[in-house]
């Protein structure tokens, strides 16, 4: 899977944006380099076809995650990247479809 991985909140500029440079700076500490961008909410559907992965803020609705499992788009939770709680195990999932 080569592609990229996207952050998704309602702008695509502050929590999308905290979330996205948390994750790449997670990969450069682990020696992976992956597009990472934030993009916002009301672009999803046209981002998800050059997604690989969607890390969503607030929780996406049906016709998103249908449309993300129907173009083979991994979908995580973004907010352990922001209190850290959980963070572990979200991350560990990313890594292992990046490697």
């Amino acid at each position: 899977m080569k592609k990229r991985l996207i952050v998704a909140c309602g702008s695509g500029v502050a929590t999308s944006q905290t979330i996205a440079s948390k994750i790449q700076s997670m990969l450069e500490d682990d020696g992976l380099t992956f597009p990472v961008e934030a993009v916002d909410y009301k672009s999803i559907q046209n981002e998800l076809p050059t997604a690989g992965i969607y890390v969503y803020v607030a929780q996406p609705d049906d016709e998103v995650l249908e449309q993300a499992k129907n173009l083979g788009v991994e979908v995580f939770p973004g907010i352990p990247f922001l209190t850290g709680m959980g963070v572990a195990s979200v991350y560990d999932s990313i890594k292992e479809l990046i490697q």
